[in-house]
């Protein structure tokens, strides 16, 4: 006998399922986009979300009367006059304008106490994360800490004692929110 297998002891060279042609991985963000896209609620809100942020953006060169002027009569129901679209309020400001501007601050008041969470929750987790050990229990019962506390409560608390400013609403805003950065990190 020879030492050379014969053709019906040998195996088949590549399965038929390697001759089809392999799929290119795709990107995480086209993933996750193409999730989001499948999502028709998700969808509604980005389109709202987009329509709040251009409107803040250039809503005032449009639209550029004042939030605060005293323009027309008082409780002036939308569509009565064609130069307040939306109505007055009860001091006869115009509602519009006065959407327009409140939506320009919440932009900046959410965007800004993101950064805020954020930068405090990465800090406190990258340095928990980096250091392990006893650096790393006493930096997480810090975040349990804070976890526990009632947030609204403790947001007012801060607002009360150093005043009800811009900067320190957003602050407290932040500074309640990072607790939940600094575990994922």
């Amino acid at each position: 006998m020879t030492d050379k297998p014969t053709p019906t002891d040998q195996s088949p060279a590549m399965p038929e399922m390697l001759d089809e042609p392999i799929e290119k991985a795709r990107h995480p963000f086209m993933e996750a986009w193409d999730m989001f896209r499948r999502n028709q609620a998700a969808l509604v809100a980005l389109v709202i979300l987009v329509f709040i942020i251009v409107a803040a953006i250039i809503g005032p060169s449009l639209y550029g009367r004042d939030p605060f002027e005293m323009v027309w009569a008082p409780f002036t129901p939308p569509g009565q006059n064609p130069d307040f679209i939306l109505g007055t309020d009860y001091l006869g400001r115009d509602l519009l304008a006065m959407i327009i501007s409140g939506a320009r601050v919440s932009i900046i008041i959410g965007l800004a106490a993101a950064f805020v969470s954020v930068f405090i929750g990465v800090t406190i987790g990258a340095l928990a994360g980096y250091y392990r050990g006893w650096v790393e229990e006493a930096l997480m019962r810090f975040t349990e800490f804070f976890q526990v506390l009632p947030t609204l409560l403790f947001s007012m608390v801060i607002v009360a004692l150093f005043g009800a400013s811009l900067p320190m609403v957003t602050f407290a805003i932040g500074i309640v929110r990072w607790t939940a950065v600094a575990r994922v990190t």
